[in-house]
C-alpha cells in the first residue's frame, strides 16, 4: 500500500484528449508505466487514424480475411503439383517479405489451388462467391443510384438497372478479385511480447489468403452510369492506393513507431476495430518523408520474379537482397517515420530503449536499435526529404 501515499511520484497523468483519441470506438484504456511515455503516445495519437477518410489521399476501412480454411478446405491441396498459386497463411510473410528467399525460418506455403477454370477446386473461385453474396457492388451500384426506400430489394432494383444498360442483372463475373492487384497482407496472430506486433507485407498478385492474414483491400467501388453497360463490370474499381502509396503504408505499418501504439493494444490478435483507429501519418505525394519511406519499403518488398511488374511500375528499382542492405534500409524506415511522426530525440530514445526484447531476435538486436537511432540524427541533420 505505500504506493498509495507516494502517488503523486509514481502516477502519470494522462489527458483525457490523448485518452479519447486513443480509442474513440473501443474505449481502451492504455497500459501506461511512465510520464514520458504518455507524451510520446500524446504526439503519435496527434495523427489522423487510419479509418479517417481524408481528400486525396488513401484509406484504410476495411480488413478481409478471404478464406477460411476449417470450412472451405476441399477448395485446397497440400501438393503445388497441377496447382495455378499458393494459399498463404501467417506463418508465410515477415515484414517485407512474402516468402523464405531471405529467412530459412519462414515456412512456406501449406496450400495451393486451381483457377477459375475449376470451380469445385479453386479457392479464387470460391473468394469471388462469397464476394458475390456479401453484395458490396450491388450495394454500391444501390447507393449510387439512388435506390428506393421501400420494400423493393436491394437485388431487385439493382438487376432491373442492369437489365436497362447491358440486357441482364449482377453476376458473380463482376466481382473483381482483390488478388488481381498487388495488396497489404497483415499476420491476425501477434503478441505485444513478440519480436515484432505488426507485420505487414505486399502480397504477390493472384496468391488466396487463409483467415491468419488480414488484406487490406487494394479497391473502392464507385460506380458511374456509363459504367453499368460493362459486362463484366470493371470500371468502378478504383484503386485505393497508387504504387508508391502502398509501399509507404507498408513501411509505416511496418514501423517502430507504430508497433510502439499497437502494443499497448493487442493481445493475441489484430482486431479490425483497434487497428482501424490507430494512427498514423497519411502520407502521399508532396509529404515530407513519402517517397524516402516509399521507395526503400519497395527495394525490400519488390524482390524475386512477382515482383517483376511493380519494379517496371516504379521505374526499374533495384531490389535489396544482401542482408545487411536490407537491415540498413529497413532503420532508415524506422528513422523516418520517427521524423514523420514528429517524435523529438529524447522521445525516440525512450521507444528504443523500452522497446521489448526477444531472447533471440530476427532483426531486433541492440546492434539494429543502435543504427535506427544513428540514422534519426543523421536525418535531423539532413531535413525532411519527399
Amino acid at each position: 500500500m505505500d504506493v498509495v501515499y507516494r502517488i503523486g511520484e509514481v502516477a502519470a497523468s494522462i489527458p483525457r484528449d490523448v485518452l479519447v483519441s486513443y480509442s474513440p470506438e473501443g474505449r481502451i484504456f492504455p497500459s501506461i508505466t511512465s510520464q514520458i511515455e504518455v507524451s510520446v503516445l500524446e504526439k503519435v495519437v496527434n495523427q489522423l487514424s487510419l479509418d479517417e477518410d481524408v481528400e486525396d489521399a488513401w484509406s484504410v476501412d476495411v480488413l478481409t480475411k478471404e478464406f477460411v480454411e476449417s470450412t472451405d478446405k476441399d477448395r485446397l491441396q497440400t501438393s503445388p503439383e497441377d496447382a495455378d498459386y499458393p494459399v498463404y497463411g501467417g506463418k508465410n510473410i515477415h515484414q517485407f517479405e512474402y516468402d523464405n528467399s531471405h529467412a530459412e525460418s519462414l515456412d512456406g506455403p501449406k496450400y495451393w489451388s486451381r483457377g477459375m477454370y475449376d470451380p469445385p477446386n479453386s479457392a479464387q473461385y470460391r473468394v469471388r462467391e462469397k464476394k458475390f453474396n456479401r453484395g458490396h457492388l450491388k450495394r454500391s451500384i444501390y447507393e449510387a443510384f439512388g435506390g428506393p426506400e421501400t420494400s423493393q430489394s436491394q437485388v431487385q432494383f439493382v438487376d432491373e438497372l442492369l437489365e436497362e444498360h447491358r440486357g441482364h442483372g449482377l453476376k458473380e463475373e463482376d466481382v473483381l478479385l482483390d488478388c488481381t492487384e498487388y495488396r497489404i497482407g497483415i499476420r491476425d496472430v501477434s503478441r505485444s511480447r513478440d519480436e515484432r506486433t505488426i507485420i505487414a507485407t505486399v502480397l504477390p498478385k493472384e496468391v488466396i489468403c487463409l483467415h491468419t492474414i488480414n488484406t487490406l483491400k487494394p479497391f473502392a467501388i464507385e460506380p458511374e452510369e456509363e459504367h453499368l453497360s460493362e459486362a463484366p463490370i470493371r470500371s468502378p474499381y478504383v484503386r485505393r492506393f497508387t504504387d508508391h502509396e502502398l509501399f509507404a503504408a507498408t513501411g509505416l505499418l511496418n514501423s517502430i513507431a507504430f508497433d510502439f501504439l499497437m502494443r499497448t493494444k493487442v493481445e493475441t490478435h489484430i482486431v479490425k476495430r483497434e487497428l482501424l483507429e490507430s494512427q498514423m501519418p497519411r502520407l502521399t505525394e508532396g509529404d515530407d518523408w513519402f517517397h524516402y519511406i516509399a521507395e526503400r519499403a519497395a527495394r525490400l518488398n519488390c524482390y524475386g520474379e512477382e515482383f517483376a511488374e511493380m519494379r517496371e511500375r516504379l521505374g526499374g528499382i533495384e531490389p535489396a537482397t544482401d542482408h545487411r542492405k536490407r537491415r540498413e534500409l529497413q532503420a532508415e524506415i524506422d528513422a523516418a517515420v520517427f521524423h514523420a511522426y514528429g517524435l523529438e530525440r529524447r522521445d525516440v530514445e525512450f521507444v528504443l530503449d523500452d522497446f521489448h526484447r526477444v531472447s533471440n531476435p530476427r532483426i531486433m538486436t541492440e546492434e539494429y536499435f543502435d543504427m535506427v537511432f544513428e540514422k534519426f540524427d543523421l536525418l535531423a541533420a539532413e531535413g525532411p526529404f519527399e
